[in-house]
Order: C-alpha cells, then structure tokens, then sequence
C-alpha cells in the first residue's frame, strides 16, 4: 500500500509526543493501525500499546482493521516471497476466521488493547474496586433518579419533556470540566439549584453503590492522585498511548491520558481541531491547540492530502473554515481533483425548499446512485420532519439513527385537524374543547356541555357578557372559510388568519420551549397537504399515517436508504452526495450562539457536515421562513469568494439557481 510522505512519516514516529493533524479524507485510521503494525515490527509489545476512542463503534472498527492488517504481516512472514508472487494482495477474513487461522499465533491483534474512555477506565475501576457492570447505572434508572430529585427540589420540568435528558448532559458537562462546583455555571438551573441537585444526585448514587459513565473517570482520576502505585502499575503496562478524534477530549479525560502516558510521555493524539464539534458534551478544543505548549518537545504532521472529496468540495470547505481565528492554519489538497459539485439553491420557503430536495434525490436515484450513498444532513434532529412525512408519502427509502415521531401525533397536528374537523361539521365535543381557546376566545368549558358546533346555545350562555357575540361570530366566520378552502390553503388561513401561529409563540415564551419543532412540524403538514386538496382525504391520510410510518420504519431497517441525520451525527461518515438543507441565518449558526466561539463551534459543525460529501454537495437555503424574510448563512458566504475579497453573495451568483413559484 503506498503512503503520503507525510502517512509515512506519522507510521514511523516512535518514541516522544506527536500530533498528527488529519483533516477530513485523509485517511487517519489507515495511519493509527498501520503505525501500531510498524511499532510491533520495531519490538514493541503489544500489550504495551493502548489506543483510545471515543466510540465503542470506533474502537471495534479500529480494532477490526488492525488485526486483518496483522493477519496479513502474518501471511507474509509464513508464506516469505510466496506471498506476493502467488496471493498479491490482502487477504479478508471474518473475525472467526481470524482464530482459526493465526490468533494462535502472537495474535497482537488480541494483545493491543483497543477501547473508549470509559471502557478502559472502568476497566482500571474493575480490576481495583471489584466493580461489575451491575454498578452502572442505566439510562432508565438515571432519569427515574433525575425525576425524583427534581421533585423533591420543586425543580419544575414539565413544559420540557427532554428536560431530564438535558440535564443528564448537563452533569456529564460539569463531571468532564474538571471544575469545582461552585465554579461551574449550569445553562439549565440556576447556580444554588444545580448545587443542590448534584449533591443529592451523588449522595443517591453513592448510598447505592452505583456510578454513571463519568464517574467512571473521575474515579479513576482520583484514583491515580491518592495511590501512585496503582498508577505506576498501568503506567508501566501502557507505554504507548494513541488517542483517536483527540479535538473531542474533555479537560478530565486529558488530565487521565497525561497521568498515564508519564514518564515516557509517548503520546501519539491524531484529531483534527477543525472538526470539534461536542462543546456541548464537555469537548475542549482548546486543549489540542495547546498541546504543543503542554508538550514542547512534540512533534507536528500535518495530514494536508484528502482523499476523499473532489476539488470543488474541498476548496468550497476550505474556504468556509478559514475564517476561524482559533485554528491550525491549513492547506488541504484534493487527491482526488476536479469533476465534482457544489451547488447552491435559493428558493422561495421551506415548502419549495424541501420539494427540491426530493426532487433532486429522485433524479440521483434514477441515474443509478445507491440510497444509502445519498444523505440529507441539519442542524437539528426536527428539522427532518417534513422531509420525513414526504419519504413516508413518496414510499422512498430513508433511515435515520434517531426513532422517527409520528408528525401528526403532535398538538399542532392535532389542533389544526381539530379546526378542520370542525368546519367540515364532524368535528366532536373533544375537538372543540381542544381549540377553543387556541387563540384565547374566552370560552369556559362549563359553557360546553353538548355538541361542540352549536353555537346557539354558545350565545345563549354569554348573552349578558359584553362582545363574546362578536368573538363568536368571528370563529363562526372562520370555520366557514376554512370549509371553503382546498386543504393547504385552509392550514395556512388558521396559522395566519385564525391568530394559531400567534397562540403558538405565546405558548412557546410561556413555557419557555422553542419555536424550531413547532415550525417544522407546520412545514411537515402543510408539504402534505400541498398533495391532497381535498381536507376529508387528507385527514383519512393522516388518520392511517402511523401505520404507514411504523411499515415504512421497518421496511427501512432491513434495507439501505438515504441517510437522514444531524450535522453531528454525521461526523466520521462519508457519501456520493450530501444534501445540506435550511442554510439559513438562525438555523446555521443556531440563533443562540452568539459568542465568537460558539460561532465557531457551529461553523466547524457545518465545516464537517460539507467535507462528508465525494462527489456532489448541494446546499439550500429560502427567501422566507415562517412568514419572515431571512438571509443565507454567513458560513454559505464564507465559502462564495476568499475571505479578503468577499462583498455580498448577491456579487458571487455564478452557481446559485433561483427557484420561484411558477
């Protein structure tokens, strides 16, 4: 197999620290095993060498393709010169063939300790305490414990149902900082709550003699600080350290590494500090930009080939990701060269936006790309709902990592078919009560006691309360109008006209919720209906949807289609072609970041989401969301001219089609 010269010599590298900086497609697992390989052949042992992920998907990967490489060093010094007269190329064998061939042999591939974080520190805990698997704590039993403490405190987490998961991140967030209580600030509880929280919290888990997975860290870091023998012991078994994807290490895993990698600090990290993404888990990318300083001996490779995407993509990216003050500088070349795309789309709103989308992927699709080589990539997981629903509808091949709701189980859903119910006259009691007051009309519930549309009755109860004849009218006008338009039309009349999407936003401050999955699934159903005019059919439609869903879900688990998932998840794949939807200011970047590194941290997070595409990247974005003009991303910009030279995209146009209603 051929190398780089810069490949060739991060494998070389032996002894002292070193950072290999590897940016996208560049092929760095090739370079962490085939330089485990070239230690052995120096006389490293193999269990002296301890590599690092943050992945148990990674690790098995890692380890995967380490012993077929070490099977095949094998082959070679069995079969000498026969070897490559005679085979010429790598064998593949299955894991079990792996032991039945030669993992009686020095089987290093076995002998290499291969692993996440907290796999092997638990595994350090084990071999100390005793520990068992029965010590951790389960998601279920995290949360149940999460929700009585919450309780107990008063601490009010019902407007939120993700708030436990949330705050699950949060403790993992603080346990990872390595910061005092007392000097960490929560995002979700004030400083005196989150104190009380974490102390009861531990308190619960001590007293039960469980641990979550970041325990398991910090009881091995304390572990090393109050007995140095222990550490000295695992010291002198892991003599050399190779930590994968390092621009994710978290201040309390590095403080671990450097403990363990003393006194021969043969620390080998390979990341790329472009690519730090996890911020929001304890992730400090700071950390890698210091290493130097930590480290002054160690040695720098800069992994500058990519192997994976064409010209085109990689300059595109290049130039989004060279705004970043807080960097490496870089140079990425294009092994593979120019024949690639990268197109942007500016359309009139999301509905038209997401109708291009598929568009586009049933074309790929009919030129003969393979589902699973297309992915659809966004900022956040609710952005996929109305692309969802129109696979759903389309019978398109999709999957996604994430369970997939069923959009009209939603209140919104339910609300607005509630209202279309109601002006097609088979509307219940239930569904009046569901929307009478969505926007606030006044109307009690006691004044309700029979058919939810009879409205005499209605007026007779509040013919003494002053200008409720007039609301009543009005809602009586609007369920006529409703009637009378075609299905999509009628959605739109009750967001705008009727004042819902205002109840909404009143709905959402008081309860402190976003706006974001609410939007998202108004787009889903109005993209739906846009197909079904007729309102009686569309609400039979969504009526049977689940069904649908659950028989489209499984039918995608069992084939390969177009990958739907978040820029994050997305981190470590690659595919033919890559579609980046909603581009826009307030999505990316995410409106809530607002200092200069959290702007960052989301450029880096659209950086990696471009550099997954070889072929084609396709980007869009829309004039109007939500009923409100909005503007391109600034990263879209970044990518459109050199930094130096930009002057406004609408100067840079070449390769953007405008899109308008005919």
């Amino acid at each position: 197999m051929g190398f780089s010269n810069d490949q060739k010599r991060a494998i070389e590298h032996t002894d002292a620290p070193a950072m290999v900086l590897a940016g996208p497609g560049s092929g760095k697992t090739t370079v962490i095993t085939h330089r485990i390989l070239h230690l052995i052949r120096q006389g490293v042992r193999p269990e002296d060498i301890l590599v690092i992920t943050f992945t148990k998907a990674a690790a098995l990967e890692m380890e995967g393709r380490f012993r077929k490489l070490w099977l095949e060093e094998r082959m070679k010094q069995k079969l000498g010169d026969a070897y490559e007269k005679e085979i010429g190329h790598r064998p593949t064998f299955s894991r079990g063939e792996d032991a039945r061939s030669l993992g009686s042999l020095d089987d290093a591939g076995g002998q290499v300790s291969f692993g996440t974080f907290h796999s092997i520190f638990f595994f350090i805990l084990r071999i100390r305490f005793h520990f068992s698997f029965k010590n951790i704590i389960s998601e279920r039993e995290q949360s149940d414990l999460l929700r009585e403490i919450t309780e107990s405190l008063h601490i009010d987490c019902s407007y939120d149902k993700d708030f436990l998961r949330l705050l699950t991140g949060e403790i993992s967030r603080f346990k990872g900082s390595g910061k005092l209580l007392s000097d960490f600030d929560s995002s979700l509880l004030e400083k005196e709550a989150f104190t009380s929280l974490m102390l009861q919290y531990q308190e619960r888990l001590s007293r039960r003699r469980l641990v979550d997975f970041d325990d398991m860290l910090l009881r091995c870091h304390q572990l090393f600080l109050d007995e140095p023998e222990e550490l000295r012991r695992w010291q002198k078994k892991y003599r050399y350290i190779l930590v994968d994807e390092f621009q994710d290490i978290s201040p309390l895993q590095y403080q671990i590494v450097r403990m363990l990698a003393l006194p021969e600090n043969n620390l080998f990290i390979v990341g790329d500090d472009d690519q730090s993404i996890y911020a929001f888990r304890g992730s400090d990318p700071g950390i890698m930009l210091g290493f130097e300083t930590d480290y002054p001996g160690a040695v720098r490779i800069m992994l500058s080939k990519n192997f994976r995407s064409r010209k085109e993509i990689v300059d595109f990216a290049s130039a989004v990701i060279a705004r970043n003050r807080h960097r490496f500088p870089k140079t990425i070349e294009a092994v593979q060269g120019p024949g690639g795309r990268a197109l942007r789309y500016q359309t009139e709103d999301t509905l038209q936006e997401y109708a291009l989308v598929l568009q586009n992927i049933q074309k790929e699709l009919l030129q003969g790309t393979a589902p699973e080589r297309i992915a659809v990539l966004f900022r956040t997981q609710t952005l996929a709902r109305p692309l969802i629903s129109e696979f759903v509808r389309l019978q398109l091949p999709y999957t996604t990592r994430d369970h997939t709701q069923n959009v009209y189980d939603s209140m919104v859903a339910q609300d607005l078919m509630a209202y279309l119910r109601l002006s097609l006259g088979t509307g219940t009691r239930r569904d009046f009560l569901r929307i009478m007051n969505k926007p606030n009309r006044f109307i009690s519930r006691e004044a309700v006691q029979e058919r939810a549309t009879d409205f005499a009755k209605l007026r007779r109860y509040y013919r003494d309360r002053h200008g409720m004849d007039l609301i009543l009218d009005r809602f009586v006008e609007d369920l006529k109008a409703i009637r009378a338009l075609p299905t999509e039309a009628a959605l739109i009349y009750i967001c705008m006209r009727v004042g819902y999407l205002s109840y909404l936003e009143w709905y959402s401050q008081e309860n402190h919720t976003g706006l974001e999955g609410v939007h998202a699934i108004i787009d889903a159903l109005e993209l739906s209906a846009r197909q079904e005019p007729n309102k009686q059919k569309w609400l039979q439609y969504a009526e049977h949807y689940g069904e649908e869903l659950q028989r489209s879900a499984a039918k995608n688990q069992a084939e390969q289609g177009v990958r739907l998932m978040t820029y994050h998840g997305s981190k470590g794949l690659e595919f033919d072609v890559v579609h980046l939807i909603d581009v826009n200011e307030g999505i990316t970047p995410y409106t809530k970041a607002v200092t200069e590194a959290q702007i960052e941290e989301e450029r880096r997070a659209f950086y990696v989401a471009c550099t997954r595409a070889k072929r084609e990247l396709h980007i869009y974005f829309t004039e109007n969301r939500y009923a409100k003009k909005c503007s391109p991303s600034r990263f879209l910009l970044d990518g459109l001219a050199p930094p130096s030279k930009t002057k406004g995209w609408v100067h840079t146009l070449p390769e953007i089609f405008r899109r308008k209603r005919s």
